[in-house]
């Protein structure tokens, strides 16, 4: 700052210590004259900050008095906190959550007798130990707060408080299970289907005919134009796993392109025995240097150096192994699993329970299913089942851009075909084999 003052012409000068600031070693004396107030500061903050921490841990509130309270000072005492006329109040607040009567009930009671609280400070109050005559000590940077017993007369007793925690903790747990219930079978996709007029996240409720009879609704809340029959909606869906297939041919030819990757892969490992093989090298070589320690031609550092690499060498040798003789397995068999669930989608979905339905939906349509009352879209798919079901229409005989007969697709389809572009036609792609 002193410097930007003097690039506007503006000489900084302190009465009692004046400085010549253009002679450059003035600037070391007038670091210490500003460092010395600053850590006198921080000093008098720690100590200030210990005291606080004292007199807690001594019982002492400090601070304003908590509402029930009045604060008390006398000439050879310090502050203590001594309950007043409104304490009887504290009192009936806690034993009626403990009967429990709910927090909006006793807030709006205790406004028509005069005494208003809102709910950030009623929720706030009543998770106070201070009225159970405990007091909070902050911690340090080397322990953990903790509470003590207060000076001060407590108006409820601690066993009241941590029933009443107790069953403010089981309101919290019970709404969440609430929650919960979006996942129902009725309405197993409410939250992840979306509404096709102002793209709002469609929620989901049970109506009551005339008849008696309960029938589930996925609605908007936000425009209220769609309202569409949850098993209607569940239908659609399931047609649209129905179209999501490996037909034949195509199922042929990605099993010729996994056996391939697969043998690719294969012939860049090295084989079990040569592996083997550099093992029983590297166990020879950790036997040498043994010897070599016996024998006083190395020194203990060289030799811990070298038997920690010779063993890191047969770890990774051992890992590489195992993983040569189980890969190929794994990998082919999880790979196939694959192609056999979109081989039979349909079943798979109608097999499946409540949160894999969830998941499935998710993970083939990124961002979600748009409904209208008559027409169902998405402007994304997941790219791996594009590409099956474009090389798939490729293989039909009748050649259509249409992947879907009951969803609309608005993404980029690529043209169907599996040649790749030429140099000359960048922005066309055959439509049959060649």
């Amino acid at each position: 700052m002193i410097s930007r003052l003097k690039n506007y012409g503006i000489e900084v000068q302190a009465i009692e210590q004046p400085l010549d600031l253009s002679v450059p070693e003035n600037l070391l004396i007038l670091g210490v004259y500003l460092s010395l107030p600053d850590i006198d500061n921080r000093r008098r903050s720690m100590k200030i900050t210990e005291g606080v921490r004292a007199a807690k841990a001594a019982g002492r509130w400090l601070g304003p008095a908590p509402y029930g309270y009045k604060s008390f000072k006398g000439d050879l005492i310090k502050a203590v906190l001594f309950p007043n006329e409104k304490a009887a109040i504290i009192k009936k607040i806690f034993l009626s959550l403990y009967n429990g009567e709910p927090q909006s009930e006793i807030r709006h009671g205790l406004k028509k007798k005069g005494h208003y609280f809102s709910e950030s400070t009623f929720s706030s109050m009543i998770r106070n130990k201070v009225y159970a005559g405990q007091i909070y000590v902050t911690g340090n940077t080397s322990s953990e707060g903790y509470y003590v017993k207060g000076l001060h007369e407590p108006i409820i007793s601690v066993e009241l408080f941590e029933k009443v925690q107790d069953i403010l903790a089981g309101n919290v747990r019970s709404k969440k299970k609430v929650n919960a219930k979006c996942f129902r079978e009725e309405l197993a996709f409410r939250g992840l289907l979306v509404c096709d007029n102002c793209e709002h996240s469609l929620t989901g409720s049970a109506s009551t005919s005339k008849s008696g009879k309960k029938h589930n609704y996925y609605h908007c809340n936000n425009c209220g134009m769609v309202r569409i029959r949850a098993e209607e909606v569940h239908n659609r869906i399931e047609d649209i796993f129905e179209e999501i297939s490996i037909k034949k041919n195509p199922k042929s030819l990605y099993d010729s392109i996994l056996k391939k990757i697969i043998q690719t892969k294969a012939a860049k490992r090295r084989s079990p025995e040569k592996l083997e093989d550099e093992i029983r090298q590297a166990e020879f070589r950790i036997r040498n240097t043994e010897d070599n320690l016996a024998d006083g031609k190395i020194d203990v550092p060289t030799f811990n150096n070298s038997i920690n690499r010779y063993k890191n060498i047969i770890t990774a040798l051992r890992t590489e192994l195992a993983a040569s003789t189980d890969s190929n397995f794994e990998y082919n068999r999880y790979l196939r699993k694959g192609i056999d669930l979109l081989s039979n989608m349909k079943e798979f979905y109608a097999k499946s329970d409540i949160h894999l339905k969830r998941r499935l939906l998710c993970s083939t349509f990124p961002d979600n299913l748009i409904f209208s009352r008559k027409n169902c879209r998405t402007p994304t798919l997941n790219k791996a089942i594009l590409l099956i079901m474009s090389a798939d229409k490729g293989f039909s005989k009748q050649k259509t851009d249409v992947l879907f007969k009951n969803l609309t697709y608005t993404g980029t389809v690529e043209s169907i075909g599996v040649e790749p572009t030429t140099s000359c036609m960048p922005c066309k792609r055959s439509s049959q084999l060649s």
